[in-house]
């Protein structure tokens, strides 16, 4: 008896001793293990041009029936949404055959259909006819900022307007385009297919008609350019011996060392701006890890999990600059800073979907699509996470002029705040 005590009692200890090992391993690598959790989440695809998709336009119906049943059974927003999602799937369903019988043609429906789910995280993998550039918009109007070499080499220059896309004039192309572009919101449906008009799913080549002062020219863009090596993901300036500035580009790589050497060089100083205008995301816990650096008091991420301050947190006055093109786990970030308490907001709302954990799924025939698997919820201070942008504090557009002055109202409107 006093042996089998012994034995329970060994095994209790060892369970114990397990039971708090994996605790502590839990604290200790919560960042490595956050990132190898978002990681499993994608299951490895494989994307077509969309012309060479794996599916013949006998086996269209079978296909589109296999994706709608996955994203049925497993897209976690679209009961919110107030639409009739078996209606849609009809809707589309009933083309095959008719108005959707070539590869293309199914492929375009393809993104038709999810586009009509209006939710930003929802869209089929295809490959991209691209230039590797996203042009800038004012006031509805496309124009070319500090073009690439690649635009360089076909004559494009700085603050070229594009007037026309084969023929068409800029602001009909993005309307007939619209219809093909996932979004959570309007807003952000209209600026994610305006700064797109370099890419194509079916044009490997795109005619533009450009202003340039008082001239209209027109110039070929040959879509042929790969995808670029990462840059860069964090950079910082210095505005008048006392104001920091630093930009975050994505969410992704190895952002959080870039961000966290930017933020050495200007941690010291009364004032800090941190810019995520042209941030379209990328992992939220890289975003839950840099808010550290900002937030003054430990609060909950809005994703999921904790932030609590590093021991050399801000302590400051923060800015953030954010714009319709905040996405996904920069808009998590925005949210987390706003809800802080820390954070004066500056710009335009964000686009209105910070993600809802999304994950990649695979067709019946191969065709590789994604879509949100998290039920839709509500910030720690009540905010939702999907379908509405966050509103800065002070909303700052610029106009046209402001471009040809080579202005940053947003900016200015910070440093006029301080001086």
């Amino acid at each position: 008896m006093k042996a089998l005590k012994y034995v329970a009692i060994t095994l209790l200890a060892a369970i114990g001793l397990l039971v708090l090992a994996i605790l502590l391993s839990v604290t200790i690598f919560k960042d490595e293990l956050a990132n190898y959790l978002s990681r499993s989440n994608q299951t490895q695809i494989q994307t077509y041009y969309i012309a060479d998709i794996p599916v013949e336009p006998e086996n269209f119906a079978e296909d589109f029936e296999s994706i709608h049943h996955q994203v049925v059974e497993n897209c976690s927003l679209y009961k919110q949404k107030g639409y009739d999602i078996d209606s849609i799937y009809t809707t589309y369903a009933n083309r095959i055959g008719s108005s959707a019988r070539s590869k293309t043609d199914y492929g375009m429906m393809l993104c038709e259909y999810f586009a009509a789910l209006r939710i930003g995280h929802a869209g089929v993998h295809f490959n991209f006819y691209s230039a590797e550039y996203h042009p800038t918009i004012v006031e509805d109007r496309v124009f070319i900022t500090n073009p690439s070499e690649h635009l360089i080499d076909c004559g494009f220059r700085n603050n070229d307007e594009i007037i026309t896309i084969n023929n068409t004039p800029t602001q009909q192309y993005v309307k007939g385009r619209l219809k093909y572009t996932s979004a959570s919101t309007d807003e952000y449906r209209l600026i994610r297919t305006q700064s797109g008009i370099f890419a194509s799913q079916t044009d490997s080549t795109i005619t533009c008609g450009i202003r340039r002062g008082d001239d209209v020219l027109t110039l070929r863009l040959p879509l042929n350019c790969s995808p670029q090596e990462p840059q860069p993901q964090a950079h910082y300036k210095i505005f008048n011996d006392s104001i920091g500035y630093i930009c975050i580009e994505s969410m992704m790589y190895d952002v959080v060392e870039e961000f966290a050497r930017s933020y050495e060089q200007v941690r010291h100083l009364p004032y800090l701006i941190i810019d995520i205008r042209h941030n379209g995301g990328g992992n939220s816990n890289n975003g839950r890890l840099i808010a550290e650096y900002l937030v003054r008091n430990p609060q909950k991420h809005c994703v999921g999990g904790d932030i609590t301050p590093q021991p050399n947190a801000y302590e400051g006055k923060l800015f953030l600059l954010t714009s319709n093109y905040t996405f996904s786990a920069a808009e998590s970030f925005a949210l987390d800073l706003k809800e802080s308490g820390n954070a004066t907001l500056v710009g335009e709302p964000t686009a209105g979907d910070t993600g809802c954990l999304p994950k990649n799924f695979v067709s019946k025939y191969g065709i590789a699509f994604r879509i949100p698997t998290r039920e839709p919820s509500l910030s720690p201070k009540g905010f939702p996470m999907e379908g509405v942008g966050i509103e800065p504090h002070y909303q700052i557009e610029q106009t046209v002029n402001d471009l040809f002055d080579n202005r940053d109202t947003a900016i200015e409107y910070i440093l006029n705040e301080l001086c």
